[in-house]
C-alpha cells in the first residue's frame, strides 16, 4: 500500500511539472511543427529517471521513477504525434523518432552512468 501512496504523491508533482513544462516550451518553441514540448518534457523526465535508478533504491526510487516520471514522461504523447507527424510531414516524422528516442536514452544513460555508486 506504501508503494501505491508513493506513486500518487509522485504523480501528483510529475503530472502538474509536465503541464507547466509542456506550455512554457510550446510558448517559447522556434516552430509548431516539431513537438518541441514532447521532447524537453521525455529528456528531462529521462534524465531525472536515470539519476534516480543511480542514486536511489525501495520507496524513493518508486516515488522518483514511477510516480513522477512515470506522470512527467509519455509514452501515449509521443505516439499521438507521432501520428500526427506521420500525416503532416514523412520528413519530420523521421526526424521527431530518432531525435526523440536517442535523446531520451541519452539522457537516462548519461545521469545513470555519471551517478551511479
Amino acid at each position: 500500500m506504501i508503494e501505491v501512496l508513493d506513486i500518487a504523491l509522485g504523480a501528483a508533482i510529475g503530472a502538474p511539472s509536465r503541464f507547466i513544462i509542456d506550455r512554457w516550451v510550446a510558448g517559447h518553441a522556434p516552430t509548431k511543427r516539431f513537438p518541441w514540448s514532447l521532447l524537453v518534457v521525455n529528456t528531462l523526465g529521462s534524465a531525472i529517471a536515470g539519476a534516480a535508478f543511480a542514486l536511489t533504491t525501495g520507496n524513493l526510487r518508486v516515488f522518483l521513477l514511477v510516480g513522477v516520471c512515470g506522470a512527467l514522461t509519455t509514452f501515449s504523447g509521443f505516439g499521438w504525434e507521432m501520428h500526427l507527424l506521420w500525416s503532416r510531414s514523412r520528413s519530420t516524422f523521421v526526424i521527431a523518432l530518432v531525435v526523440m528516442t536517442a535523446s531520451c536514452v541519452a539522457a537516462f544513460e548519461l545521469l545513470y552512468q555519471l551517478l551511479r555508486r
